[in-house]
């Protein structure tokens, strides 16, 4: 079978199965509409003179992850920033305070509790933002009428602008198929490669036989980078489990698995695109902080520290990657102790692991050091295409390993749920036909 026939035997499955061709289509309903509003702008703005204002770090960032929303100036100019940020400070203060982090793993009232808080934040901060925004707007001289006026109504706009996108997120991720946040961002920066690929193949070629030489090799290694970033997402560390006493019948009505080996499947990147996601948002405040100081000798020296190419840019947002890896996983994504009850509820042991405690503490060591190895992995993906830009081919970053990271994962994870739903409706199948027997 070739890889069209593949493609096209997997979207005829799709539509096969009612309840997920609802929630592909819910989905595609979801991205078109927010595709639309990235064309809506902000009235009172002179985009001629605004093309200058975003030619820079911030701007540039808040471009990649909105999909052109702030070329364009629009109402979606911040994106799902805001609400990503949101998540990022309510994760993090689960860790400081156990209260929270007990709300947030007890699921019901208490996990919508967290959720609404969420919201208000997200709302909070998009204010503060949109209203910095439309300041440093005004200053700059780029609005037609500057005022109270427009401040107010710049404000609103980009404010419910970020609320929409947040509850067409949140619809995604109830409703339709996949993460809404990863989604969104997924999308926009799809919507991005023609015209990356555009440029660098201009650029690169103007230069004669060097620059088609270079231009080869980073697509050969475009191509190597996806590769290994999709065996990272799909690689698993099989533990063995022994089950004994009472068993469960395999699907169909098997074997008992009394007395047999199976395993257990951990995911050697179990935190999937959100650490990825959390560390390119931090590494945001960097460059706008940077940008905000008086021109100098000491703020020269800061910019080329902090952008896309810079070492400290890079080491700093490599450490990120690393440390959301761990956080993420070990907190949110895997729970050891919970693993452990159901394996003893259920009957299964780790062979020469006590079950309970001694189990969970097995676990937790498995996953620590598989994250360790995968993190380190992510981190060095994630800052080798800006070397490759910044130092090989002396062009600047148009495509970044946060992009080619957020890229890969999304889909891989797109590709895995949509599987899942089509191996479910086989086994169902499966089932039915020996019940009629």
């Amino acid at each position: 079978m070739t890889l069209t026939e593949a493609v096209v035997n997997r979207v005829k499955s799709i539509f096969k199965i009612p309840e997920l061709e609802k929630k592909v289509s819910f989905t595609l309903i979801m991205i078109i509409v927010a595709r639309i509003g990235i064309h809506i702008p902000v009235p009172g703005i002179n985009m001629d003179l605004f093309k200058d204002f975003q030619n820079n770090a911030i701007a540039g960032f808040l471009n990649l992850f909105s999909g052109g929303a702030v070329e364009r100036a629009s109402i979606f100019s911040l994106g799902i920033i805001p609400y990503i940020n949101s998540s990022i400070v309510f994760q993090l203060l689960g860790v400081i305070f156990p209260k929270i982090d007990e709300m947030q793993k007890e699921g019901g009232k208490e996990r919508d509790k967290i959720t609404q808080w969420t919201r208000y934040l997200t709302i909070a901060l998009a204010i503060v933002q949109s209203f910095g925004l439309s300041i440093a707007l005004m200053n700059s001289g780029m609005v037609i009428e500057p005022g109270v006026r427009f401040l107010i109504t710049s404000v609103t706009l980009i404010t419910g602008g970020t609320a929409f996108l947040m509850w067409i997120s949140e619809r995604i991720s109830i409703r339709g198929i996949g993460n809404g946040t990863s989604m969104l961002i997924f999308l926009n920066i799809v919507s991005g490669l023609p015209s990356v690929m555009h440029t660098m193949f201009t650029n690169l070629v103007s230069r004669g036989g060097t620059g088609v030489v270079l231009l080869i090799l980073s697509l050969l290694l475009f191509v190597a980078i996806i590769v290994l970033m999709v065996i990272i997402q799909l690689a698993e560390r099989r533990i063995p489990i022994q089950y004994a006493g009472k068993g469960s019948l395999r699907f169909g009505g098997g074997q008992s698995t009394v007395g047999r080996r199976t395993y257990l499947p951990l995911k050697i990147n179990m935190s999937g695109v959100m650490p990825i996601i959390f560390a390119s948002v931090l590494m945001a405040a960097p460059p706008f902080l940077v940008s905000l100081m008086k021109a100098g000798k000491l703020k020269n020296q800061l910019t080329f520290l902090f952008s896309p190419t810079g070492p400290l840019y890079l080491l700093l947002f490599a450490v990120l990657i690393t440390v959301f890896s761990f956080f993420y996983t070990l907190t949110i994504a895997f729970d050891p102790d919970r693993v452990a009850e159901d394996l003893k509820q259920s009957g299964g042991t780790i062979p020469t692991i006590r079950a309970g405690a001694e189990t969970a503490d097995y676990l937790e060591g498995v996953a620590t050091r598989i994250t360790f190895g995968s993190a380190i992995f992510l981190s060095i993906l994630g800052i080798f295409p800006n070397i490759w830009f910044g130092y090989v081919l002396h062009i600047p970053v148009l495509l970044g390993g946060t992009s080619l990271l957020i890229l890969v994962g999304t889909a891989v994870e797109l590709i895995q749920q949509i599987d899942s739903y089509l191996a479910v409706k086989e086994m169902k199948g499966f089932i039915s036909k020996k019940n009629k027997k």
